[in-house]
Order: C-alpha cells, then structure tokens, then sequence
C-alpha cells in the first residue's frame, strides 16, 4: 500500500517537473509581445481618456458623466468621446490624443478648449483630428 502512494506521488511531481519545464521554455513570439504592448497601450489610452474627459465635462457642466453614448479611437494616438445629457447639456464632446491631453472639448455648440493636434513622431496625424 505505502508503494503505490510513494510511486503516485512520484508520478504527480514527475508531472509538475515537466509542466514547469515547458513553462520555463516557451517564450512569446515578437508577434505576442508586439499585440501585447498593443493592447495595453489602447486600454491606457482609453482610460487615461475617460478619466481626463470626464473630468473636464463634470467641471464644465456640473454632473459626472458616466458612459459614453458613442466613442471612437485609433486605438493608438487618439480617443473621442460624446455623451447625451449629461446635466445641463444636451451634447458634451471630448477628443484626447496621446501626449497632448485634451484637443476638443465642445458642450452643446461652445468650444470650451479646441486646440490643433499636433502631428505624432510616426508623422502621421491622429485620425480625425486634423480637420476639426
């Protein structure tokens, strides 16, 4: 009987061995990390957005908005973010664009901050953002 719970045991940890062993040698491929840095740039992007834009609508109308009633993004330099009703207003609309902070912020037909975008070191405008 101690036998076979000494060879089980010794079966399980073989076991454990070689999962680790095939952990420790898989590495990602430059694909994986490359779609990694990619998600976790567009979920900061997203965020950072929602948290600077809804600050700046709570300050300019009085209410937190809470979900956006549409959004748009690049996913990489740029978020746009529009919500209706939100406390006096009946449109409140928010552009953020990656190192440049808030470029729009429009409540109903007023432009509280409307600065240009200024072109990313890839050389490429954010979409959307060059003709406001």
């Amino acid at each position: 009987m101690e036998s076979q719970v000494v060879k089980g045991l010794v079966a399980i940890m073989f076991v454990m061995l070689v999962g680790f062993g095939i952990i420790a040698m898989t590495k990602p491929t430059e694909q994986e990390k490359q779609s990694g840095a990619f998600l976790a740039t567009s979920s900061m992007l997203s965020s950072l957005a929602l948290d600077k834009c809804s600050a700046a609508v709570k300050q300019e109308v009085g209410a937190t908005p809470y979900t956006p009633s549409e959004s748009d993004s690049d996913r990489r330099f740029f978020v746009k973010l529009v919500w209706n009703n939100v406390g006096t207003a009946k449109r409140a609309e928010c552009r953020y664009v990656m190192d440049q902070g808030i470029t729009l912020l429009q409540i109903d037909d007023r432009n509280v901050i409307k600065k240009e975008a200024v072109q990313t070191s890839t050389g490429a405008a954010p979409g959307g953002m060059h003709h406001q």
